[in-house]
């Protein structure tokens, strides 16, 4: 008898809802909980996966003068090249450069970079006179290889962006079955235009003149000896 009530009040004083293996219960509700919560983040890192494969890369391309340029971007940049004299000076080089040397393989390449460096209009007359007198196909017709060697870069005084450049333009060409080499000592004249940058000009110049004339006398015979510069470039 004394054992019964013994069991009675072991019992009694217990909740309604007691359950026998509650911390086990506790503990398997927090394994799903925190089951539910790491494939919550799975699924948004595999969200963000396929968005960044979806996205095209950025791409960004390092002028020759050092300007980092985000391909594809439609905002124009709001500095130019103007105000560096340098920056200035390396524009002029680079136009001479494409337009000085060429051969019958890359003319086009070559002539189509100088040209869409100058203005819409200074373009239009260039390509006029290359027309008229035939260059292009002359080039072909007698295998005319042009070498430009750069000998000084001189700032015109009072005329903004405005260049002397004196140089060799060394002109290979096939005559008679033979070869026969030109050696031109011209000085050339360039003035520049300054423009925001933008993605179609990064350089934020055009060339807006363009002439060259030959040297004669003692001043031909010191361009002739003086030190290449066309490494600089």
């Amino acid at each position: 008898m004394a054992s019964k009530e013994a069991t009675a009040n072991d019992i009694g004083p217990r909740p309604k809802y007691y359950e026998m293996d509650g911390a086990r219960l506790a503990n398997a509700n927090r394994a799903w909980l925190l089951a539910f919560i790491m494939a919550a983040l799975a699924a948004l890192a595999l969200v963000f996966a396929i968005a960044v494969r979806l996205k095209p890369p950025t791409v960004i391309r390092i002028g020759a003068d050092g300007e980092p340029v985000v391909v594809g971007q439609s905002s124009p940049v709001s500095t130019s090249s103007a105000g560096d004299p340098y920056l200035s000076e390396i524009f002029v080089k680079r136009f001479l450069s494409d337009y000085l040397n060429y051969s019958p393989s890359n003319v086009d390449d070559h002539w189509a970079t100088a040209l869409n460096r100058m203005t819409r209009n200074l373009r239009g007359l260039t390509l006029k006179a290359m027309s008229d007198n035939n260059l292009r196909g002359k080039i072909d017709d007698d295998q005319i290889q042009s070498v430009f060697h750069l000998r000084e870069v001189d700032p015109v005084a009072g005329e903004p962006l405005t260049y002397l450049v004196y140089g060799v333009k060394d002109v290979h060409h096939i005559t008679n079955g033979n070869e026969v080499t030109d050696h031109f000592v011209n000085e050339y004249r360039i003035r520049l235009v300054a423009d925001r940058r933008s993605e179609a000009n990064p350089d934020g110049l055009w060339i807006a003149e363009y002439s060259e004339h030959p040297i004669d006398g003692e001043r031909r015979n010191a361009i002739l000896s003086a030190s290449d510069q066309t490494g600089n470039q």
